[in-house]
C-alpha cells in the first residue's frame, strides 16, 4: 500500500471508529497511534517508573511485575499499532450513608454490575460493528479484518496515559483523568488495534491551575504535588488492596469509608456541578443503603452472594469484616445520635463469635476506636 492509500485507510478507520462509538452512546472517545505518541507516552512511562522506585505502590507488587508491558502495549497485544480509548461516566451520586449514624460509605464506582465486564462487553460489541464496516467498505475485493484486544483495568496498560494522549482529558492533581465537561467519575476502556488511525496525540490543557482542593481534602494526605499519589497513605488502597496491619492514625483516616474513597473527587470543582445536577435529576438511591446493623449480621456466605457480579467481589469477607470494624469504630467515636446504644451489644456478640486470630483482633480494635478521641477534621 502506498503512502497516499495508507493515509486514506487510516482516516477511514478513524472515521468508522468515531461514528460507531457515537452510535453506541460512548460519552467521550478518541484514538492515537502508538508510533506518533511514542515521545509523549515515554514521559508517562518515566513518571510511572519513578513512582514505583519511590515505593509508592505499597504492596501492589503486580504493578512492578507488569512494568515492561505497561511501557509497551505491543507486549500486551503483539500487533498493536494504535489505541482507541473511551470514557464511560458512572453515577456521581454518593453511595452509602452520608450520615455516619446510618451506615458506611462506598466509592461510587462500586454501584451496580462489575464495570470490568460491563465496559468490556460494550467495547467488544463496538469493535464487532467497526470491523464489519471496515471489511465491507473495502474498495478492493479483499480487506483483512481488524485485530484488536479490549483492556478494561485488567491488562498491564497505562489507561490514563493513553486516554490523556487520545484527547479525553488531562491527568489532574487527584491523579485521575479529568474530562473538562464530564469530570473524573469515569470508567476508562481501551482497545489495542492492529491498524493505525493517523491520529497524533491530542493534548487537552491542564485546567487544575492553582487549585489545591483535592490535596487539602485527602483524608490520608496521600496526594502530593506533581500529580502524585502515595498509595501507602490512601484510604482506597487500605480498604481495597492492603492486607496487612494498620496503625491508629491510618484507621482514623478511614472515617466511615468501608470500600474505596471518593473524597478527592468530591472536592474537585469539575465534579461538584456534575454531582449536584445528578442528585437534582434523581435523588433516589437505586442501591439501598446498607446499615451498620445489617452488615454486622451478614454472614461470609451472604456477603459473597451480595457482591457477586460487582466490582466489590475482589474484597474477600475477611478484609471486608476488617474494614467494617474500623469504619464502625470511627462512626461510634463520632456518635451523637445514640448509635452506640444500638450497636455495642451487637459488636460484643460479633466479638464473642470470633475465635482468637486477626478477625477477633479487629473487633477489639473497633471497640477501642469507638472510645478514642477521633475527629474527621484532625490532621493525620
Amino acid at each position: 500500500m502506498n503512502e497516499s492509500s495508507c493515509a486514506t485507510s487510516c482516516r477511514e478507520l478513524n472515521q468508522i471508529l468515531n461514528e460507531e462509538a457515537r452510535s453506541a452512546d460512548f460519552a467521550t472517545f478518541g484514538a492515537v497511534d502508538i508510533r506518533l505518541a511514542n515521545e509523549e507516552f515515554q514521559k508517562h512511562v518515566d513518571s510511572f517508573s519513578r513512582w514505583l522506585e519511590a515505593g509508592m505502590a505499597g504492596s501492589m507488587s503486580y504493578l512492578a511485575r507488569g512494568k515492561e508491558r505497561r511501557a509497551d502495549p505491543r507486549r500486551v497485544f503483539s500487533g498493536a499499532k494504535s489505541v482507541f480509548c473511551v470514557g464511560v461516566p458512572y453515577d456521581p451520586r454518593p453511595l452509602g450513608a452520608e450520615d455516619p449514624a446510618r451506615g458506611p460509605r462506598f466509592a461510587r464506582y462500586l454501584r451496580g454490575r462489575d464495570y470490568h465486564s460491563e465496559v468490556a462487553d460494550r467495547l467488544e460489541r463496538l469493535m464487532t460493528a467497526v470491523n464489519m464496516r471496515w471489511v465491507e467498505s473495502a474498495q478492493s475485493p479483499v480487506r483483512a479484518p481488524l485485530g484488536w484486544k479490549v483492556c478494561v483495568d485488567t491488562s498491564a496498560v497505562l489507561e490514563r496515559a493513553w486516554a490523556c494522549l487520545a484527547g479525553l482529558g488531562w491527568i489532574g492533581k487527584n491523579t485521575l483523568l479529568i474530562h473538562p465537561k464530564l469530570g473524573s467519575y469515569l470508567f476508562l476502556g481501551l482497545v489495542l488495534l492492529d491498524h493505525e488511525t493517523g491520529q497524533a496525540p491530542q493534548i487537552v490543557p491542564d485546567s487544575c491551575g492553582h487549585c489545591q482542593c483535592c490535596l487539602q481534602a485527602c483524608p490520608g494526605k496521600a496526594l502530593k504535588r506533581g500529580t502524585t499519589l502515595d498509595s501507602r497513605l490512601c484510604v482506597s488502597y487500605w480498604t481495597l488492596e492492603y492486607r496487612g496491619e494498620l496503625v491508629t492514625e491510618q484507621m482514623h483516616s478511614f472515617g466511615t469509608w468501608i470500600a474505596g474513597c471518593d473524597v478527592c473527587q468530591e472536592a474537585c470543582p469539575f465534579n461538584i456541578r456534575i454531582s449536584r445536577a445528578a442528585v437534582a435529576r434523581d435523588s433516589r438511591d437505586l442501591c439501598p443503603t446498607l446499615t451498620w446493623e445489617a452488615l454486622l449480621e451478614e454472614s461470609p456466605d451472604e456477603y459473597r452472594e451480595r457482591v457477586r457480579d460487582c466490582a466489590l467481589d475482589r474484597v474477600k469477607p475477611e478484609q471486608f469484616s476488617r474494614n467494617l470494624a474500623i469504619a464502625l469504630g470511627n462512626a461510634l467515636a463520632l456518635d451523637s445520635s445514640g448509635l452506640g446504644g444500638r450497636l455495642f451489644e451487637k459488636i460484643r456478640t460479633r466479638l464473642a463469635g470470633e475465635s482468637a486470630g486477626p478477625a477477633r483482633a479487629w473487633w477489639e480494635k473497633c471497640l477501642k476506636l469507638a472510645h478514642s478521641d477521633y475527629s474527621p477534621n484532625r490532621k493525620p
